[in-house]
């Protein structure tokens, strides 16, 4: 090596240590931005990520009103993040805020979802009570649609509007299930499963449809729908023989839905805002909307959820058998299109 050279290596080594470096940092960095997301996941209040955002200011207002809207289906998971995520975590949330916001002193839930879970929509009905337990009124707004599980959350309110469009009733619940032992059998599959008891591969997809099952599932669905009807006719201050004629299935338009006493009043988020007022008093009230902000795990998750018709429809046919307050007669997300 000569001497002219050495200054030369050194320099390549010199540069090469420096974007060592640089790459370095940048990896650090990124691993602490994603365990910063994933904390933000997983820990803290369920406010954490919610923003506020003032819709109309009121002189002299030391208190307000909160504006939720809600738009999907009664699911668990965060909202907001594509065709699969669910409202019910969002929304418990944004009311858990408004239940403990001593500044809050009413909540206008905008309601445009189909249903969902059984579950999922008695947790959303119950923290509407317990918004109205603090003293807090509670209007819910209709939108496009709110029927089956969106009308169970909306009883629970002090007052529902529907907008002159709104889509509603389907009162009802459905356990649906798809079932492929015939398509199995021309093809030689068997089902071999070993089960503990008679009913424990409940409604199987996998096995013939056994009539035992059947009523077995039937006992739950009228169960679940004799609780529907008593919250409505909590909720609404109506006796059960006057909601049954309008509570087997049907959807009802919001001239309908008012005849039939389920909603008190058609018109828009105006007059939404004007009847949460008059339901607070006459103090001056600013109007805030909370919004609630994806964590970067979420985010990430939304990119590894299933999207194609066959993965869409496996996880369709295996999953378990599921009560559902909602509209349509098929899970959320059961797309068949593209498939053979």
């Amino acid at each position: 090596m000569t001497p002219s050279e050495t200054p030369r290596i050194e320099r390549r080594r010199g540069v090469g240590c420096l974007v060592a470096a640089m790459i370095l940092v940048a990896f650090l960095g990124g691993v602490g931005f994603l365990l910063a997301g994933l904390g933000a996941g997983s820990a803290g209040g369920p406010g954490d990520h919610i923003r506020e955002s003032v819709v109309e200011r009121t002189p002299g207002a030391r208190r307000h009103l909160v504006w939720i809207e809600a738009r999907g289906v009664m699911f668990e998971g965060p909202a907001g993040l594509g065709e699969g995520a669910g409202i019910t975590r969002d929304v418990l949330h944004m009311l858990e805020r408004a239940t403990t916001d001593t500044t809050v002193a009413g909540v206008l839930l905008e309601l445009d979802t189909p249903g969902g879970s059984v579950t999922d929509a008695d947790k959303i009905h119950r923290q509407i009570g317990l918004l109205k337990a603090q003293d807090k009124k509670v209007v819910v707004l209709m939108g496009d649609v709110c029927a089956s599980g969106g009308l169970y959350a909306a009883v629970a309110a002090d007052r529902i509007v529907a907008m002159p469009t709104t889509i509603t009733g389907s009162i009802g619940v459905l356990i649906s299930g798809l079932n492929v032992a015939d398509l199995m059998a021309q093809h030689g599959i068997k089902d071999t499963t070993i089960t503990s008891g008679a009913n424990k591969a409940l409604l199987s997809p996998t096995l013939p449809v056994d009539p035992a099952h059947v009523e077995i599932l039937k006992g739950v669905v009228d169960a679940m729908y004799q609780r529907f009807v008593k919250l409505i006719s909590e909720g609404r201050g109506l006796p059960i023989d006057q909601i049954r004629p309008v509570a087997d299935g049907r959807v009802l338009t919001a001239d309908q839905a008012l005849a039939a006493r389920l909603v008190d009043q058609i018109g828009y988020a105006d007059d939404a805002v004007a009847a949460l007022r008059t339901l607070v008093g006459v103090e001056p009230l600013d109007v805030v909307r909370y919004d609630v902000e994806p964590s970067l795990i979420e985010l990430l998750k939304a990119q590894t959820r299933p999207t194609t018709p066959e993965a869409t429809l496996l996880s369709r046919i295996f999953a378990a058998p599921r009560a559902l307050y909602l509209l349509a007669p098929a899970a959320p997300g059961l797309n068949l299109g593209g498939l053979p």
